[in-house]
């Protein structure tokens, strides 16, 4: 068990300070920064549902269901109330970061530009040129979320309360990325296999929300297929399979 730092104690880093006047500030402070990023996202998913009800409706349908049985999709329906919260995080975080609706003229009324009429305009595009008052830091970790791609990862550390340890997996040869999710930490253990999009706040990594587990048994057959697939299909192809596990298993 780790044990907790008494704010009046010197602080850990070395710089002969009490805690709570040196890195407990910043741990605060990133805290604050963390809970905005989230709130921010889920502010973008009400943007997105209240301007672009029914293009995010078709995306659900075609895309994210897509090759997903009515009876897969029934079985998802009525899973365990932890389950279906975990798919909900998923679906919404990755329509945001990698999603994109067929806009028509009527639909698109973030940009001027005639040349996206009838186009395939990605979320994040609508949500960042929408009238929505983000802040820079904001701005930024949505960004990322177009940029990070989804990986699967095998867990190599594990700290329950604080974060895991992940190595790419199969392992590419960059070492562990230690994530800070407290979350996480308690939900897997030492050698599961997982899809995360890793996302920085101030420098420290973390998961962006949206988890994946994927059972052991199960893995070597998912590594053939994302071994197949090119940067654009990995994220299709690990949802997909993690999609049809969780209908199949519940």
């Amino acid at each position: 068990m780790v044990r907790k730092i008494n704010r009046n104690e010197p602080c850990p880093c070395g710089s002969g300070k009490k805690y709570k006047k040196c890195c407990l500030l910043e741990e605060r402070k990133l805290t604050s920064i963390r809970v905005s990023n989230r709130e921010v996202v889920q502010e973008a998913v009400n943007w997105i549902a209240l301007q672009h009800g029914d293009a995010m409706a078709d995306w659900v349908e075609h895309t994210w269901f897509a090759d997903i049985s009515e009876d897969e999709r029934q079985g998802l329906s009525t899973a365990d109330p932890a389950i279906r919260s975990i798919h909900d995080v998923n679906v919404l975080e990755q329509m945001v970061a990698e999603g994109s609706f067929n806009m028509t003229d009527s639909e698109d009324q973030t940009s001027d530009e005639s040349d996206d009429v009838g186009q395939n305009i990605p979320v994040l595009q609508l949500i960042l040129d929408s009238a929505m008052d983000f802040k820079q830091e904001q701005r930024d970790y949505l960004q990322q979320l177009g940029e990070n791609p989804l990986r699967l990862y095998r867990v190599s550390a594990c700290k329950p309360g604080e974060g895991v340890a992940l190595q790419r997996y199969p392992v590419d040869g960059e070492g562990d990325t230690f994530i800070e999710d407290k979350w996480v930490s308690r939900m897997l253990d030492i050698g599961d296999t997982v899809g995360m999009r890793l996302m920085q706040t101030g420098g420290i990594w973390e998961n962006s929300g949206a988890v994946y587990h994927i059972p052991n048994e199960y893995v070597d057959e998912l590594l053939p297929r994302l071994e197949e697939a090119d940067d654009d299909q990995y994220s299709r192809v690990l949802i997909h399979y993690w999609l049809g596990l969780v209908a199949a298993h519940v």
